[in-house]
């Protein structure tokens, strides 16, 4: 289902959300959104879904591609350790 509203950009770059649109997408106020801008100009306006979701579907995601998450925390742990070995100096 496509629905097409028209809304104007205030002088303080803000946008009310239309009724319909707002009614499609389940927002009420204050709900965490989240713009997306394509290549081409397309945007597109989504719920902001929860940050350990976001994160499970990168865990899910590198999984599938044989990366071990292990490895990869350990060494971030070790760069952020250094970063704060650099700031206490």
């Amino acid at each position: 289902m496509t629905i097409t509203e028209e809304a104007t950009v205030t002088s303080k770059g803000q946008i009310t959300i239309p009724k319909r649109i707002r009614d499609a997408l389940d927002l009420e106020a204050g709900t965490d959104v989240e713009f997306e801008l394509d290549d081409d100009g397309g945007l597109r306006l989504r719920r902001k879904r929860p940050a350990m979701d976001r994160l499970r579907d990168v865990q899910r995601t590198l999984s599938r591609h044989d990366v071990d998450l292990e490895a990869m925390r350990r060494e971030s742990k070790r760069a952020w350790s250094s970063l704060d070995d650099g700031r206490s100096t």
